[in-house]
């Protein structure tokens, strides 16, 4: 399966080629590109990857501050096929929707609320209309590889300097942002075969005075997580 890179670059060989036929090129290369890793990775979250809040009345809704749902907790793993250094990508699928704060250029913001979870990045809920319908953040806890307990660091897209995750943030602040799992007290990506942790979600709702509420609204929170190899 071809990473995201070699995505772009393919697509660049065929724009490539299309604009030089309109100049009726007299040659046109051929490339052939892929990725040789040591061992595949499958990432797992259970529930599906679904995070339900179920129904939330709008009468419990706060007209003039933002409403705090409760923490709810999902199990996170990647078992790979054999011992590999990996670690993971989160995208926003839904830039723009952040209530009541400033996006960063990834899509995440600083939470406008107080939230349990250690974390101070957000991501939105999706729109109402042009509203936005709120936000919520992503942590982990009980970090284990291969039955040992861990912790995760995080790096920009150099994967070169590591720092320590002491929220267990699954968000960055900076495109490209890497997370991988450590050995407890170091900074430096473990191999691993087997990964898991709790995955920790909590959403607050915007003030209803900010959103039609004689309507049914529905809570429309996306991230993607994509393995990468180290």
């Amino acid at each position: 399966m071809l990473n995201k890179t070699q995505k772009t670059l393919c697509a660049l060989a065929v724009i490539t080629a299309t604009m030089g036929s309109a100049m009726a090129a007299n040659s046109v290369d051929v490339r052939v590109i892929g990725t040789i890793t040591p061992a595949a990775c499958t990432p797992t979250v259970s529930g599906g990857g679904v995070v339900d809040y179920g129904v939330i009345r709008a009468n419990t809704l706060s007209a003039d501050a933002y409403t705090v749902l409760p923490t709810k907790q999902l199990d996170f793993s990647i078992v790979c096929d054999a011992p590999i250094k990996a670690g993971w990508t989160v995208t926003n699928d839904r830039p723009g929707t952040v209530a009541g704060a400033t996006e960063l250029s990834t899509g995440y913001a600083v939470s406008p609320v107080a939230l349990s979870l250690p974390t101070k990045l957000v991501a939105g809920l999706g729109l109402a209309g042009t509203a936005p319908i709120g936000g919520y953040t992503m942590a982990l806890s009980n970090v284990m590889t291969d039955g040992s307990a861990a912790t995760t660091v995080t790096t920009d897209n150099s994967i070169v300097n590591w720092e320590p995750s002491t929220d267990g943030m699954m968000f960055g602040g900076i495109d490209g942002t890497k997370i991988a799992p450590a050995a407890t007290g170091t900074i430096v990506p473990v191999a691993f075969t087997n990964f898991a942790a709790k995955l920790n979600v909590q959403a607050y709702i915007n003030k209803s005075s900010a959103l039609d509420l004689s309507k049914q609204i529905q809570l429309d929170g996306q991230n993607t997580i994509e393995i990468v190899y180290l």
